[in-house]
């Protein structure tokens, strides 16, 4: 018997045990021969340069600092790259999506952008917040044992648990939002696993590796051996909760919040509804905010009611349009706070 892997069927229960951590990272790339930097083909060529040359010099900068960054005090390494993050502001700013936050930031928040100088100072709390979130990253892990997150709505964590079956948490890239991967796991719901999308760089995509190796998450690429893994993790006995971020990229475009735009028929949004009502999941929204420096609130909402339809505890439109709901609005209030910003393409003429 075959499952959909092509491999032999799983037993019945399939636990983390059973799988080993290295399936947790994405495939890289193919690696393009070291003559093709100077091929006349020019998509070869752009390719080889772009591998054995751009992503080698920004690889080895990031890793380095992702290293320095482990070993100073949370509060100054983060204050740090807020300082320096405003360098890039400026080397960066004509880039095309760089103008792309701006005319976001002006469209979704014209109360903080109403004049030139308040327009630039949010914009300046984006840049600033972004590199705090990147410097925040390599301490990831030591975050809640430091005493730096902490946690609001545990009646609504109670809550989400008396409607039995395991626990997906739903959320948006507010803030360090690694952070509630690892809080999930390291204290609210362990094992918490999911599913993630990787970075361009596969030098990013090692340091990321790395760090969920270091405190033991499964966070899985995309796939269909991964869309597996999940669901028989969450419906198998195995006393997982999940964690799913809904505002992902996909076809160059961020499509949670809506924003007045038609709703997605597919993506991370999508896989929570269709996880959820395959295994008798209950679906908890959660965000985290950046209170003050490096610390942090994570907040827990109301666990998502179930009303079955057509036997669905979570009928899909409806559910994605409950997200919607409650994270357009989270989205806007803390707009200097969403890593997503740069990937939301607008139409042109947009009315908000």
């Amino acid at each position: 018997m075959k499952d959909s892997t092509g491999g032999d069927a799983e037993r019945a229960v399939l636990t983390l045990a059973d799988i080993p951590f290295s399936e947790t990272y994405p495939q890289e790339p193919a690696t393009p021969p070291l003559q093709d930097v100077w091929s006349r083909e020019p998509a070869k060529r752009s390719w080889a340069r772009r591998y054995w040359l751009r992503q080698q010099i920004q690889g080895r900068i990031n890793q380095i600092s992702h290293t320095l960054f482990r070993f100073i005090p949370c509060d100054l390494g983060s204050g740090l790259a807020g300082r320096l993050s405003l360098l890039a502001f400026w080397r960066y700013g004509e880039r095309v999506f760089a103008k792309r936050i701006s005319r976001n930031l002006q469209v979704l928040a014209p109360e903080r952008c109403g004049t030139t100088a308040s327009h630039r100072v949010a914009l300046r709390n984006w840049w600033s917040n972004t590199g705090r979130t990147i410097a925040e990253f390599s301490v990831v892990n030591a975050l809640w044992r430091q005493g730096r997150v902490s946690m609001e709505g545990e009646e609504n964590l109670a809550a989400a648990r008396a409607q039995g079956g395991p626990l997906i948490f739903v959320s948006m890239h507010l803030s360090t939002w690694e952070a509630v991967f690892a809080v999930a796991h390291q204290a609210i719901a362990p094992p918490n696993i999911g599913p993630f999308q990787p970075e361009p760089s596969r030098f990013t995509n090692r340091i990321v590796y790395a760090s969920r190796k270091r405190r033991n998450q499964y966070i899985f690429p995309p796939g269909q051996r991964s869309a597996f893994r999940l669901q028989r993790l969450l419906a198998g006995g195995s006393a997982a909760s999940m964690t799913i971020f809904v505002d992902e990229v996909r076809d160059s475009q961020v499509h949670l919040p809506l924003f007045g735009r038609t709703p997605p028929g597919k993506g991370n949004a999508v896989v929570a509804v269709k996880l959820a009502n395959s295994t008798a999941a209950t679906l908890v929204p959660v965000y985290l905010k950046r209170t003050r420096g490096a610390r942090f609130t994570l907040a827990i909402l109301p666990p998502l009611a179930k009303t079955v339809d057509n036997g669905k505890p979570y009928p899909i439109p409806e559910t994605i349009m409950k997200f919607n709901e409650i994270f357009e609005p989270l989205v806007i209030e803390n707009i200097e706070h969403w890593y997503m910003l740069g990937e939301l393409r607008l139409p042109e003429h947009y009315d908000f």
